[in-house]
């Protein structure tokens, strides 16, 4: 394994380390079943098994798309699966609820975890109850999933598709994407945020440098 990218922006390098795996490789061979399939790009695109699948108001097209991979509803590992009600809480209309309430029964009826509208925003479920954690692997057909790496989780979106095939089978592919490094170094000035560097750094590879790339961040920055 190696970091793709070495790059020096005010107090903020990013640089490639040739030995050994990183860290998004690590958490992907502990979640790999099945040996690495080569690709034309010259990385791989293993088969795993996540830890947890969040589905929050697409519980139910989900659950369509596992009618037509499975007919009998079955499920690989039933402890996958994780509901959590947050995208249109605020919808009171009658079909709402009812989409809602054909949600919580499937749950109910399957066991598996629900937690309703109201509880909170699901990725924030994800983390207080436990089901996502430093070196664990989480996916959810969510474009914000990536969010997990804030605790040193590997979260990735997928399609619904996707969801389905885990629900039926434990498993799905996911490309491993190119890695980089940014080591941040030095003291933020006075006011200045986290969000100030990120905001910053979107600035800086503003030419799709890390375009489909994950970005590992380490450094003694305070």
């Amino acid at each position: 394994g190696q970091y793709q990218r070495r790059v020096r922006w005010v107090g903020v390098l990013a640089w490639v380390y040739l030995d050994g795996m990183n860290t998004i490789e690590k958490i992907v061979q502990r979640f790999c079943d099945v040996a690495e399939i080569p690709c034309c790009c010259g990385r791989f695109l293993p088969l795993f098994s996540p830890r947890h699948v969040l589905t929050h108001d697409n519980s139910y097209p989900v659950l369509n798309k596992l009618l037509q991979l499975n007919r009998q509803k079955k499920y690989s590992n039933i402890k996958q699966p994780v509901f959590a009600l947050d995208h249109d809480v605020q919808n009171k209309s009658e079909e709402n609820l009812r989409k809602y309430a054909r949600i919580e029964e499937f749950a109910n009826e399957n066991g598996i975890d629900f937690y309703p509208a109201g509880r909170g925003i699901g990725h924030q479920v994800m983390v207080e109850e436990g089901y996502a954690f430093p070196g664990t692997f989480v996916v959810a057909p969510d474009s914000h999933s990536n969010i997990y790496g804030g605790i040193g989780c590997l979260g990735t979106p997928v399609v619904r598709t996707d969801a389905a095939s885990i629900w039926a089978t434990s498993r799905t592919w996911w490309r491993v994407p190119p890695v980089t490094n940014v080591v941040l170094e030095g003291k933020l000035q006075e006011g200045a945020s986290g969000k100030d560097v990120i905001v910053a750094l979107c600035g800086h590879f503003n030419e799709d440098e890390v375009l489909n790339h994950a970005l590992e961040f380490s450094g003694h920055s305070r």
